[in-house]
């Protein structure tokens, strides 16, 4: 405490900063990816976890596919026999795309809103997959 009973300040910006919801690092801002049927906006994790933007937050199931099927190695046949929660994990945050930091509280959902949708889609290491993301 500081003087006359007053908090020292916390660094609240560390409450937005970008990290992955599964190992906890920080990640890279989403990039152009190019697949087989075209591009989505997204990227890997160091803990090998694809993540794909959705700008509007109103397709979340597309971005949800996207970075499925890149983690799947652009296998449709694997990304969609996968079982959630035994297969892969799937987190999902909020994000600003241009100040490249995630919202620290609970958004409300106004057309107008600066946050949109990061979907974090992990394969677990049983899965012949996970060493491979993206076919790279």
């Amino acid at each position: 405490m500081g003087k006359y009973g007053n908090k020292i300040r916390e660094d609240k910006s560390v409450l937005t900063e970008p990290r992955c919801p599964f190992c906890r690092e920080k990640f890279s801002p989403p990039r152009e990816i190019s697949t087989e049927l075209g591009f989505f906006t997204g990227g890997i994790c160091v803990c090998k976890a694809v993540y794909s933007y959705d700008p509007s937050g109103k397709n979340q199931g597309e971005a949800f596919m996207d970075a499925l099927v890149y983690a799947c190695g652009e296998d449709w046949d694997m990304a969609l026999s996968l079982e959630p929660d035994t297969d892969y994990e799937q987190a999902s945050i909020s994000y600003d795309f241009h100040h490249h930091t995630i919202a620290s509280g609970v958004r409300n959902r106004n057309p107008f809103s600066r946050y949109s949708d990061l979907i974090f889609i992990k394969i677990n290491r049983q899965s012949p997959v996970s060493d491979n993301p993206g076919g790279d």
